[in-house]
């Protein structure tokens, strides 16, 4: 599995003597702040590094960072969108997959002395943040936000006590390799999940008929009751629960006397309840998805699964929740041919009961769960007129690298010996 790494930009300290001295020069390039990819922990993209890949096109982020002087107040320090740049920070990149350096438009450079706490989020729905008064315990509110098909939300473990005594690169990649340029580590966590549905004939192979083929459509619109003024309410369709809350809180809990360690931590996800899923408290908006085949599927004479699998849902973003909360009803209509002439048609349902929900039909996975993908591949045998689901779970991108590969952000995250 792919793995990324954001180590945080590091900077010589004045050091002193009874005869020389060594000055911080505070606005030396290898002084500035960047953002690598963090490599102790799998980083949940499919493509090249960070939040950078085609299916979330997402080329910025925002960070929060609160300095710790050695003596006095912490402050607000760093307040800003971080960028993917091209070579040399000649531009940003909003596209593709040439990312030379992660970075703030302005520069930031790292202080001579105390340390930063960088806290950092990206995606299409943006949080409310609040700190406490001594900065070091910030909170992250996603509260009643409507998740779309599309929307996304990725939250990075906090970057906590970096400071400029950690081994560093320039920000632009100038030094040493030119590979990686070491940066404050940035490791992103998703926060929905991805569903999606296919389905397809199969039948038992006692069950295989040498002269009859059969056909199954599924429905998007049927006067399944005979009341044809509500005809194109009768749809297969899935309701999810679309609007719900999410708060994150992360504190720092070093004490004033402690040994200063740099070190990551995942948020503290504080919603509770029998209904909450991965922190996710549920709102009281369902939202209604049509399902639907672009073609009839068919399974020849002889043989025991059809030609060909149709996608009704494609892959797209959901709250996590319990599945016992997402209403579901398939109207599908059979039809078994000696050639091209029908002898037998029916209309036929699952969960067409309005308490029907998806656990009750499934029974295999009680909740979808955040950065997770799930898939339901619907399996049809319509000899038998039954209907099952074979649930699949996988993390929400999964990306194989070789265990000596070496991270390279200009090479879509991997550049091999």
């Amino acid at each position: 599995m792919k793995k990324f790494f954001f180590i945080a930009a590091a900077v010589v300290a004045m050091v002193a003597c009874t005869k020389t001295e060594v000055q911080f020069d505070e606005t030396a390039d290898s002084n500035k702040i960047g953002f690598e990819v963090a490599n102790y922990a799998a980083q949940t993209k499919a493509d090249p590094v960070a939040l950078t890949n085609a299916d979330d096109a997402l080329y910025q982020f925002h960070t929060y960072a609160y300095q710790f002087p050695k003596l006095g107040d912490a402050v607000e320090f760093m307040n800003t969108d971080i960028f993917a740049w091209s070579e040399n920070m000649a531009a940003k990149v909003t596209s593709g997959t040439s990312i030379y350096v992660w970075a703030p438009e302005n520069d930031y450079y790292w202080p001579k002395t105390g340390w930063i706490n960088f806290y950092s989020y990206a995606g299409t729905l943006a949080p409310a943040e609040s700190v406490s008064a001594d900065k070091k315990t910030v909170t992250l509110a996603y509260e009643n936000k409507t998740v779309a098909a599309t929307d996304n939300i990725m939250v990075a473990d906090a970057a906590l006590r970096f400071n400029a005594n950690q081994e560093t690169y320039k920000v632009d990649g100038t030094e040493g390799s030119a590979h990686v340029t070491k940066g404050v580590p940035t490791l992103f966590r998703h926060m929905l999940a991805k569903l999606k549905m296919d389905v397809k004939i199969q039948i038992p192979a006692d069950k295989v008929s040498a002269n009859t083929i059969w056909k199954v459509e599924i429905l998007d619109g049927y006067d399944i009751d005979g009341n044809s003024a509500i005809a194109d309410a009768e749809k297969s369709q899935i309701y999810p629960v679309n609007k719900g809350t999410l708060t994150l809180e992360n504190a720092d809990a070093l004490a004033a006397n402690a040994t200063l360690n740099t070190t990551t931590q995942q948020w503290n996800r504080t919603q509770t309840g029998a209904d909450v899923v991965s922190g996710w408290k549920p709102g009281d908006t369902n939202e209604l998805i049509q399902l639907h085949a672009d073609n009839v599927l068919t399974l020849p004479v002889s043989q025991t699964e059809s030609t060909a699998t149709e996608e009704l849902l494609e892959m797209r973003t959901v709250m996590p929740q319990l599945t016992q909360n997402v209403a579901f009803k398939l109207i599908y209509k059979v039809q078994a041919l000696h050639g091209s002439d029908v002898f037998m048609e029916e209309i036929r349902t699952v969960g067409i009961d309005v308490d029907a929900d998806l656990y009750d039909l499934i029974g295999s996975i009680a909740q979808w769960e955040s950065n997770k993908k799930i898939t339901y591949h619907i399996i049809i045998d319509p000899v038998s007129e039954k209907v099952t689901f074979d649930p699949a779970v996988e993390a929400y991108d999964e990306v194989e690298a070789n265990a000596d590969d070496v991270i390279n952000i200009n090479n879509n995250g991997i550049v091999t010996p």
